[in-house]
């Protein structure tokens, strides 16, 4: 799977082509003989595990010892056929990150569509020993896709150390961890799935629901307002799908304190 196209805050990015993709520093080294939104509501439910016991401690042995190299490693190598660029959209991201009032919405659409998209995932990072560049690892090709079209955009999955996930973003200069407090798979019957993590920050300690799935599923979850927005949304998702493209849609909910508390835990 290759990621081509993404709609976010009601603006579409088509990508580059391969030809116009920007030019990927090592691999012209190579060849030349050297050494590259919106709200969703969702009650949260515990998933069991298929995965041995045997299973879950090598995992995490293997999370544990890379994880030193995996928070330095080099951004994922991708070919310009395969890594997705849009000119357009990097230059909004950068604008985001220097937001004014007037830019807050696009820049927290911006940030929230990419904090899932390299989030939402059971994918697994390791450094290849010859590169020095993350790579990550998916049940499926699509996951994977989705996890590097997110790097390609500054959002760099940096991996996972047992239950803590590590992000590097264009909003910071350092790291952004989160706590992985549940799972919650893709079944044919949800459609969907869902992680539930808390940022683990002095000042910033929410609880989020990130969630990707079929369009009508997340669709019927949304809030109520920004009709425009799921219109011109909705019209973006026509026109992939019309072009052959497998759509996905991405939400995120702050989920109250109050749904955590002891009092609601049966």
């Amino acid at each position: 799977m290759v990621f081509r196209k993404c709609s976010i805050g009601g603006k579409a990015y088509h990508g580059d082509s391969p030809v116009e993709a920007a030019p990927n520093p090592e691999a012209e080294m190579e060849k030349a003989g050297g050494t590259e939104m919106a709200i969703v509501d969702e009650t949260p439910r515990n998933t069991g595990s298929h995965d041995s016991a045997v299973t879950a401690v090598q995992d995490q042995r293997a999370e544990t010892r890379s994880s030193p190299s995996l928070l330095q490693a080099e951004k994922p190598k991708l070919g310009p056929e395969t890594r997705f660029h849009d000119q357009d959209l990097l230059d909004d991201i950068e604008s985001a990150v220097n937001a004014g009032p007037d830019q807050e919405s696009q820049a927290r659409s911006l940030n929230g569509f990419f904090t899932v998209l390299s989030l939402c995932h059971t994918v697994l990072s390791t450094v290849d020993s010859e590169t020095g560049a993350l790579v990550y690892k998916a049940q499926s090709p699509d996951e994977e896709a989705l996890v590097h079209a997110a790097a390609a955009a500054g959002y760099v999955f940096r991996g996972r150390d047992r239950d803590v996930l590590h992000l590097q973003t264009p909003f910071s200069d350092n790291l952004e961890h989160y706590q992985l407090v549940n799972i919650l798979e893709f079944t044919s019957t949800r459609k969907r799935m869902s992680v539930i993590v808390k940022k683990l920050d002095d000042v910033d300690d929410r609880l989020f629901l990130l969630t990707k799935g079929a369009d009508n599923v997340i669709y019927e979850r949304l809030k109520p307002g920004a009709d425009d927005v799921k219109k011109t949304t909705d019209e973006h998702l026509d026109s992939f799908a019309n072009e052959g493209l497998r759509t996905l849609t991405l939400a995120y909910k702050v989920i109250p304190r109050r749904r955590f508390s002891n009092s609601d835990s049966d």
